[in-house]
């Protein structure tokens, strides 16, 4: 693999590549950092590259470095507390078990659901994780969004009323 090889590789997938990263980290600057990664890990990867298509490598290591940047970031620092500390109410603390409850169910009823709004994959990308039609790796992600957002509703209606102070 030549350099001018990976100059075009650069100018056809990194925008794409970004984009995937962005969703990932959630701003630009740390997007473009894990691109930046990517194509420094695939150069010197290069011996491993199979010769298909290089675009679902590129985008394998693209968002690994962009979760690995996402996993590192520190922590905003809180804002000041004007009134005083905030202290989640019960009913607060159930509803975010409930939540997190349905979300964890319906990933494991359908990890493809997942992949697509978390990890950012596509349908083929799914399709071929799988090994299913894209056709089929769609309607599993549209029937698991349905699923989630009918859960999180009923979560929603299951709840007491909270009273005005």
């Amino acid at each position: 693999m030549t350099v001018v090889d990976m100059e075009s590789w650069y100018r056809s997938y990194a925008p794409k590549l970004r984009s995937a990263a962005w969703r990932i980290v959630g701003n630009r600057a740390d997007a473009e950092d894990a691109i930046q990664e990517a194509f420094v890990a695939a150069l010197r990867a290069i011996d491993r590259y199979d010769g298909s298509d290089p675009y679902p490598w590129l985008y394998r290591i693209a968002t690994r470095k962009a979760l690995t940047i996402a996993s590192n970031r520190r922590p905003a620092t809180p804002l000041p507390d004007v009134i005083g500390p905030s202290v989640p109410s019960a009913e607060d603390e159930a509803l975010e078990h409930l939540q997190t409850g349905a979300i964890r169910a319906l990933i494991a009823d359908e990890p493809a659901v997942a992949l697509h709004v978390v990890a950012g994959l596509h349908f083929h990308e799914i399709s071929e994780r799988y090994g299913m039609p894209v056709a089929t790796a769609a309607s599993r992600v549209r029937r698991g969004k349905h699923r989630l957002r009918a859960r999180l509703r009923a979560t929603l209606a299951d709840l007491p009323e909270s009273q005005p102070a």
